[in-house]
């Protein structure tokens, strides 16, 4: 037996020791975690810049786009967060399939509330997994989005 600045031989060493041990203080520039920190401070700084308690559908997409671009979300959810009819020429408000979406495509909106009627209307009239899990995951994203009360 030996003691050593960890203590007695067979002693576990905090994680945080142990991979600083390993790799060093920083890890290496290609490494997951890297790749995984600099992608968190990415979205931390998307957050920052937009609320999506009140955000315009050019604003949707332009934060769809940048997430989907980072890599921080899939094709199908920047679909579905991109995807809004009512900047579409062709849109027509009176039609029945519309009727219940803004007509100013100016307008600003909450997204938390439109993902979570739109959650709730999945949940009653289309409910199959593929489509409940994409509208939760979206939802879910938004919520860690939302400003902190002041």
């Amino acid at each position: 037996m030996y003691n050593d600045q960890y203590g007695q031989e067979g002693a576990y060493l905090p994680v945080n020791e142990y991979l600083t041990a390993l790799a060093g203080a920083e890890p290496h520039p290609d490494s997951v975690m890297a790749h995984a920190l600099r992608m968190a401070a990415d979205v931390a700084q998307i957050a920052e810049e937009y609320n999506v308690r009140e955000m315009t559908p050019e604003e949707m997409i332009a934060i769809s786009r940048r997430l989907y671009m980072l890599g921080a979300i899939s094709l199908p959810e920047y679909a579905a967060m991109s995807f809004q009819p009512h900047l579409y020429p062709e849109f027509n408000a009176n039609a029945p399939s519309y009727r219940s979406m803004f007509k100013s495509p100016a307008r600003k909106r909450d997204y938390i509330q439109a993902w979570e009627k739109h959650l709730a209307f999945v949940e009653r009239y289309h409910p199959d997994p593929e489509s409940l899990s994409l509208s939760k995951e979206i939802l879910d994203l938004l919520q860690s989005f939302e400003p902190l009360p002041m």
